[in-house]
């Protein structure tokens, strides 16, 4: 079966689940063979069409994004631009019917904190900044991958994200 959309042309169909393995996506930045910057027609040659609604896409405010299970991917100008999932209380990482996530810490997601975090990460060698912003704590991981925590309440973990990096702004600073 070939799924069709008028800017995308051909797309394989999987008939089983992509494996991604979450330790590997924080240490390396790798999600299978995703890349910021891809088309959509070039994902689709090698990943499987979205879950969501009928032909796949979901249109909002000019952007497309594609849901598998409370993955998404983010689309602007027919190119991936983010790679997220939000943590909702209660709720596991699920990759949907076609990705099978290998979730090491994110198993409890919606129970890990900044400081268990920070603990494991740690813990496992993985080196990582910490943004304080107006609204969220971020600790942006070596490979890309942001790690999002609440600023208040519990400084729990809301979302993870990997998109075209930049740089603190105290790092453009002379020193």
């Amino acid at each position: 079966m070939l799924f069709r959309s008028p800017r995308l042309k051909l797309a394989m169909r999987y008939h089983f689940p992509i494996s991604v393995d979450m330790f590997d996506f924080l240490t390396t930045g790798r999600f299978d063979y995703l890349e910021i910057g891809q088309t959509a027609e070039m994902i689709l040659q090698m990943f499987p069409a979205p879950e969501c609604v009928p032909k796949g896409l979901l249109v909002k405010k000019g952007w497309n994004i594609w849901l598998y299970g409370n993955i998404e991917l983010h689309f602007s100008d027919d190119r991936l631009t983010q790679i997220r999932a939000d943590f909702q209380p209660g709720e596991p990482l699920n990759g949907g019917r076609w990705l099978s996530l290998n979730p090491w810490f994110f198993n409890h997601a919606d129970k890990l904190d900044l400081y268990s975090t920070i603990a494991k990460l740690v813990q496992h060698r993985i080196d990582f900044i910490k943004i304080d912003t107006p609204s969220a704590l971020i600790l942006r991981l070596q490979s890309g991958v942001e790690l999002m925590f609440e600023k208040f309440s519990g400084q729990r973990l809301f979302a993870f994200c990997k998109q075209k990096t930049t740089l603190p702004q105290w790092a453009h600073e002379p020193v």
